[in-house]
């Protein structure tokens, strides 16, 4: 990235719902980043077709997948973005069952950078930030770890590292939300 470049923002709403808490959260996010001089690409589930991954392989020799579906933007979305700003709700712990084929289509990624024909030199790259932004009702006794452990995979497998977590369980609940900040300024309490 140019120095005078704006950061080029990848926000993904992991959200099967259009109009959800999420979705929601993730507009306000959007107008947060850019307000911030950010160029934010966005990319909603809800709006897009995506298979799970069927262990086929086929990304292991070209490091594409051969599944034909919305995935293909998103790839070229991640590969050119600084950072990734992503917006999921938790269900049970971890990821929707719709974001979940998501997560398992990065594949590919793993394929080139660290499965058994990688041709990716690791020890050089620069790790670009994933920021989760956990939304939920609450309520839930286990927590999100799990979905925290399935992101770090996905998006490690990607060149990404998880920088931030921002819990957001309750936002968008009725009165829970007004206890929270919604994008607190460094130095802030979350």
């Amino acid at each position: 990235m140019a120095k005078d470049a704006p950061k080029r923002s990848l926000l993904i709403c992991g959200s099967p719902r259009m109009s959800g808490v999420s979705a929601r959260y993730a507009d306000l996010l959007a107008d947060d980043l850019e307000a911030k001089g950010a160029s934010v690409s966005r990319w909603d589930l809800a709006r897009k077709n995506v298979a799970g991954c069927i262990g086929c392989e086929g990304c292991r020799g070209d490091f594409s997948c051969i599944i034909e579906d919305d995935m293909q933007e998103l790839y070229a979305l991640i590969d050119a973005a600084d950072e990734i700003q992503l917006v999921c709700p938790v269900y049970f712990s971890g990821p929707t069952g719709q974001f979940k084929c998501v997560l398992d289509r990065l594949q590919p990624y793993w394929e080139r950078r660290i499965g058994p024909c990688a041709c990716h030199d690791r020890a050089s790259e620069v790790k670009r930030p994933v920021v989760l932004h956990v939304i939920g009702a609450g309520g839930d006794p286990f927590g999100y770890e799990p979905l925290l452990t399935i992101v770090k995979s996905a998006f490690g497998s990607a060149g990404f590292f998880l920088v931030d977590v921002v819990d957001r369980i309750g936002w968008g609940q009725g009165s829970e939300e007004e206890g929270k900040m919604l994008f607190p300024r460094k130095g802030s309490e979350r």
